[in-house]
């Protein structure tokens, strides 16, 4: 796959056989499998980490008595037979404070927000 694509979520492998896929197991929640939705993640940007520091959810302290860290991703949406453009083919994402994701791909829903997915988990559409 290569940029510019469109692509499509391959459904055998993101929903489970009563929703029509192959997983044994649905890959998130039984409702969204039901609904026939798989959550994908994006990294937040600085004004919504600005946002979530002036919010009342940043003050305090955590149970372990220490000090709340931002968010660092957000779950994005993606229906079934929704069709997405590639933005980046092959990339690393870091969606939390470890070590960046490999193995995913940059791509833009038909409401215009960007998100990132495993490539394995599309086909071309």
């Amino acid at each position: 796959m290569r940029k510019g694509m469109t692509v499509k979520l391959n459904i055998d492998k993101c929903f489970t056989t009563t929703s029509g896929g192959k997983r044994q197991f649905p890959a998130g929640t039984r409702g969204d499998d039901k609904r026939g939705v798989y959550i994908t993640y994006r990294p937040l940007t600085e004004v919504e980490v600005k946002e979530w520091y002036n919010s009342p959810s940043s003050k305090g302290i955590n149970c372990a008595g220490e000090t709340k860290l931002p968010p660092t991703c957000t779950a994005v949406e993606i229906y079934a037979h929704e069709r997405l453009e590639v933005r980046r083919a092959r990339c690393r994402v870091s969606l939390g404070y470890g070590n960046p994701t490999p193995g995913m791909m940059e791509v833009k829903t038909a409401l215009g927000e960007v998100t990132y997915i495993k490539r394995a988990l599309v086909i071309p559409a």
